[in-house]
This record gives structure tokens, C-alpha cells and sequence, in this order.
């Protein structure tokens, strides 16, 4: 077995092979005159390194891989700026260009490659000619700086682009004049650009629907006829049809050759998601008991994209005595009515809560209307009715509540399941008016989330979350317990009972009219599938609203495990308390997705 050496005083690489299948043990480079970073780049660059780690490779693949090293040696040495390079592959002492395909030898003793790389150049013209107004072309394409070959290709690409963001959907390269002055090492590029005619949006063609209308489409594009050509244009389209899906995937572009009165047609091309889906979801703690839940939806129920889906979720505390507690409910949501970004929406969900102290059944029926400002924000208005019978220990209480939630969310999240960079931010405010047993009031409730990675392959995850909620107005009695707050358990303190802090009324642990939560998490991952999390949790409950009443609160930390699936990852937490009067000694929790 031969061994592979290098040296560089231009670039030498000496290649010794023994060969009757081309192997190699190892190829080494050192680096003298070069930087490291050139020489890693052509290092990388050889498919004569590649061919040496293939056991079943031949000398004729050795030779055909040297052939092709010599295009790929000169591009790494143009992108760094070097243009008087010479390179030659010698097999076994002759140059591997001059060898005809039909004298290869049946074994090679070594390669030697030699680069000379020469000087390196910059730029001394660049010019690209002309520009739109406000382009911006790479700051580094410009006289005196080293003159990167990708510089010239991202300047073009540059120049286009400000065209297009002006309304020239064909603007195109014309010419590109590239000089090499060896004498000043100087490189002098002059790229022509031709605009094209300025166009306006014509007509949508939509192509590859087979279930969902055409009209419909046309309602969720809201396609700008008329409206000066914009590639923000082109991604608006193409988000506002995607974002109700219906479709697998959505690709749209601008036809190949404008109109003659200057209008240039969209065509959009489909693929529909299959129509129905069904999925499961589960999850065990200690002492927030085991929960099970799952859904149906048909994704475009009418052939306009509409989406009717059915929920259940079933939870049963595992001490004796504990009710089921339940939720079963039915939405609609219609995309693209009024306005494309506008959706309209209807539930009816009928749910029982549960605990020690009351048991609840509750109908709601909610119905309004959904408005997307961006692909990060959303708001939502609309009408809620309730009708709740309370089984309070004792005493019983009826409640109607008709009120006008609104609300939004900020979300900015790399991965919903498992963040890694980003930001969430959920609240609303709902004000009601109440009969029989309610009083008036209004009731808000606010979820931020806050992620930041750090260190190599970002493995360290810090995350934190602040939760509130708050009725005013009305106070504990007038409104249904399940409007009121209790904190403890997996979705508040971990470590501490489920639904253990409340406020202590008549003798007995009742829910509070405020809530503040805090939890910290540090998550690092160890592989691409394992990793652990550090956490706390904190909770306060109030006697009155949040800001102004009274309460007590409790805490707890602990450590998990995570193990990556392709739908979030599979979450083992052990928690015990750190702080309050709740505790009833470590707790666990099982389930899918992070805690937040």
C-alpha cells in the first residue's frame, strides 16, 4: 500500500498509489505557501481524493477523476481570486489531459499534482451598467478588493433583481466582458444588462386543481390584476394559496413571454393534499394523569378549501375518586372570504373540567372571523356563547355568558415542536356580559415564548416562557370555574400537583381570579436524536385579578430527556417542588413535543 504525500511550494501534491483496485491509506497536505483556507478548498475539490477512498475503484476511474480535477483546481482558484493558476495532474509522471481514453494502464504507482496559483488579482473595473434605482449590488464588487469569481455572478444577479423589484420581469444579461490584466493583477468585468419593458399582472392560469375550484383559487390568490409586476407579488400569491392547505404544493410563477399591451400573465401550478387526515396524541404525568386525544379533518369539504375537523380529548387523574374530564368539539373554517387573507370560522365544543372541589359541563359555541397581516401575525374577532351548569361542594350554579373575544398571535418559530430560534406570542381579551348565576366582566390571558440557541451546531437551547390570565370585574362564583385559574402540573409548575395552588375559600381549595407563570428551560442536545433539558417552573394564583389581589405561589425544577421523532420530540421530565406549600413529592411527565 503506497502513501500519500504533499507539499506546497506551489501547491504539491504527490499521490503514491499502489494499484490493482485504486486505494490509498491517507492523503496529506501541508501547507507552506499557501493559506489554509485555499488549500483545504482544493483539497476538497479533488475527485482524485474521492476516487483513493473508494475501495472498488479502478485506474480508469482514477484517470477520469484526474481529468476533471483540472476544471474543478481552477474554479476554487477564480473564486478566491486567482487568475494566472497553472495546474498539472501528472499519472505516474505524464500529464493526465494528453492521455488518450484508450491507453489507460492497468495500474497507476502515483498522481502528482502541482498548482501554481500566482498572484492574487483584484478587481480594477467593475462595472454593471445599468442599475435600477436603490439596488444593491455586493459591497466587495468594487475596484482595489480581491476579485472572487462569485462576486460577478451575485452583482449580475443583483442588477436583475432591482430590475424585477421595479416592475421589469425580464430583465436578463446581455453581455459580460471579463478581463484578466496580469501585469496589474487586476480584473476588469463590465456587465450589460437589458431591463426589458416595465409590466403590470395580467391573468392567473392555474393549472393541476382537480378538487378545489377554480373560482376559489382565484378568491385565496387575490391576484393583483393590473398592479405593477412584483416578485413580493409572486410570494404573496403563492403564500395566501398555501397557507389554507388544501395543497401539497403551490409553485407560482410568471409566463415565459410578456402581452403585447406590457401586461405578463401568473401561472400557478397545483398539487391538492390528499382530502382527510386522522391523528393521536397522548400524554402521562404522575399526578396530571393520563390524557389522550385525537382528531379528524376533511381539508376541503365543499371544493372551496374549507376545513371541517373533530376533536376529542379524554383525561383521568390516576387517584381514586377522579372524574373524567372531556372535550368534544366540531370547527368549520372557510378560507378567503371577503378579503384572501380573511377566513371565517365556527366551533361547538362540549366539555366537562373537573377536580376535588366542582365538576363543570360546559357548551360553547364560538364564530368570527380570522385575519392574517403576515406570515408571523394573525388576529381574530368574533362571538362567543356559553351555557355552564356547576356542580360546586357544595351548591349548584347555572351561567350564560355572551361576550366578543379578540385576540392575536406573534409567531416567529424555526420548528412549532421543538424550537430552537424564535418568538410566540398569544393573548386576547374577552369582555362578556353574563346571566342567571354570571356577572359581568372581562377575562384576558397572555402566552410569550422566547427562544435562543448557542454554541456549536447550536446544541445549547435557553428558553423561557411568562404566562397571565385575569378576570375582572367579576369575581370567584359569578363566573364558571373553568374562566378562573388553579396552577400545578405539566402546563404550569412541573414538579408540583396537578392543579394544587388555588385560593382557599370557606374551607376549601377554590380557583383564583389571576395567574402568573414563569418556566425556564436549557436544553442541549447531545446528537442529531438525544438530548436533556434543565428547568423551572413558577406559579401565582390571586384572590381578585392578577394585578392588584392577593395570593400564594410555588415552584418546582427539574431534568428530562428528549428523543427526536419526526413529529416532535418523544418528552420524559422528573420534577420536584422548590418552593410553596403544595408539594407532594416528585412528579413525572411523559409525552410528545416540549413542555413550551
Amino acid at each position: 500500500m503506497g502513501r500519500v504525500r504533499a507539499r506546497i511550494g506551489a501547491l504539491l501534491v504527490v499521490t503514491g498509489v499502489a494499484i490493482t483496485g485504486v486505494q490509498a491509506q491517507e492523503l496529506q497536505i501541508s501547507t507552506s505557501f499557501i493559506d489554509e483556507d485555499l488549500s483545504n478548498a482544493l483539497r476538497a475539490a479533488s475527485l482524485v481524493r474521492v476516487v483513493l477512498e473508494e475501495e472498488s475503484s479502478t485506474s480508469q476511474d482514477l484517470v477520469a477523476a484526474a481529468k476533471a480535477d483540472y476544471k474543478r483546481y481552477l474554479s476554487v482558484l477564480y473564486r478566491n481570486g486567482y487568475y494566472s493558476g497553472v495546474v498539472s495532474i501528472l499519472v505516474d509522471g505524464r500529464e493526465a489531459a494528453e492521455l488518450s481514453p484508450f491507453e489507460i494502464p492497468e495500474s497507476v504507482g502515483t498522481v502528482q499534482v502541482e498548482i501554481e496559483p500566482g498572484k492574487p488579482f483584484t478587481f480594477g473595473r467593475a462595472v454593471v451598467d445599468p442599475t435600477a434605482p436603490g439596488t444593491e449590488l455586493p459591497e466587495d464588487f468594487r475596484s482595489g478588493v480581491l476579485a472572487r469569481s462569485g462576486l460577478i455572478k451575485q452583482a449580475a444577479d443583483a442588477s436583475i433583481q432591482g430590475w424585477r423589484d421595479v416592475g421589469h420581469a425580464k430583465a436578463k444579461l446581455t453581455g459580460q466582458s471579463v478581463t484578466a490584466a496580469h501585469r496589474e493583477n487586476a480584473l476588469n468585468v463590465d456587465i450589460d444588462i437589458d431591463p426589458g419593458p416595465r409590466l403590470t399582472f395580467g391573468e392567473m392560469r392555474i393549472t393541476g386543481n382537480e378538487d378545489v375550484r377554480t373560482e376559489r383559487i382565484r378568491a385565496m390568490a387575490g391576484f393583483p390584476t393590473g398592479a405593477l409586476f412584483t416578485d413580493d407579488g409572486l410570494e404573496t400569491i403563492q403564500r395566501r394559496i398555501s397557507r389554507t392547505g388544501a395543497f401539497r404544493f403551490v409553485v407560482v410563477e410568471e409566463a415565459e413571454t410578456p402581452n403585447p399591451d406590457d401586461t405578463i400573465d401568473v401561472i400557478v401550478e397545483l398539487q391538492e393534499e390528499k382530502p382527510r387526515r386522522l391523528g393521536f396524541g397522548a400524554e402521562i404525568g404522575s399526578s396530571d394523569g393520563i390524557s389522550v386525544s385525537g382528531f379528524w379533518f376533511h381539508r376541503n369539504l365543499l371544493g372551496g378549501g374549507e376545513r371541517l375537523r373533530f376533536d376529542a380529548d379524554l383525561t383521568q387523574q390516576l387517584e381514586d375518586g377522579k372524574e373524567l374530564e372531556y372535550t368534544f368539539g366540531v370547527s368549520f373554517l372557510r378560507p378567503a372570504v371577503f378579503a384572501p387573507e380573511a377566513d371565517f370560522r365556527a366551533s361547538l365544543d362540549i366539555s366537562r373540567e373537573a377536580n376535588s372541589t366542582f365538576r363543570e359541563d360546559i357548551l360553547t359555541f364560538d364564530t368570527g372571523f380570522n385575519y392574517r397581516l403576515s406570515d408571523e401575525l394573525f388576529l381574530y374577532g368574533g362571538i362567543r356563547l356559553s351555557a355552564t351548569k356547576t356542580d360546586l361542594k357544595p351548591g349548584k350554579r347555572r351561567f350564560r355568558i355572551f361576550g366578543t373575544p379578540v385576540g392575536a398571535t406573534y409567531d416567529t418559530r424555526d420548528i412549532v415542536t421543538d424550537a430552537r430560534a424564535g418568538t410566540f406570542i398569544s393573548g386576547e381579551v374577552f369582555p362578556f356580559v353574563g346571566e342567571r348565576d354570571a356577572d359581568d366582566g372581562v377575562r384576558s390571558t397572555l402566552d410569550a415564548r422566547y427562544y435562543k440557541s448557542f454554541i456549536e451546531d447550536d446544541a445549547l437551547t435557553l428558553s423561557v416562557r411568562g404566562q397571565l390570565g385575569s378576570v375582572f370585574g367579576a369575581t370567584s362564583g359569578s363566573v364558571p370555574e373553568s374562566y378562573l385559574f388553579f396552577s400545578g402540573g405539566g402546563g404550569t409548575v412541573r414538579g408540583q400537583p396537578f392543579e394544587s395552588l388555588g385560593v382557599e375559600r370557606n374551607g376549601s381549595l377554590s380557583s383564583g381570579e389571576g395567574f402568573a407563570g414563569l418556566s425556564l428551560e436549557a436544553r442541549y442536545r447531545f446528537t442529531d436524536a438525544i438530548g436533556a433539558v434543565g428547568f423551572f417552573d413558577y406559579g401565582l394564583i390571586t384572590d381578585g385579578d392578577v394585578f392588584t389581589g392577593s395570593g400564594d405561589s410555588h415552584s418546582g425544577a427539574g431534568i428530562g430527556l428528549r428523543y427526536d421523532t419526526p413529529v416532535g420530540p418523544i418528552r420524559v421530565d422528573i420534577a420536584a417542588p422548590v418552593g410553596g406549600d403544595t408539594d407532594d413529592g416528585v412528579q413525572f411527565y411523559f409525552g410528545l413535543g416540549q413542555a413550551f
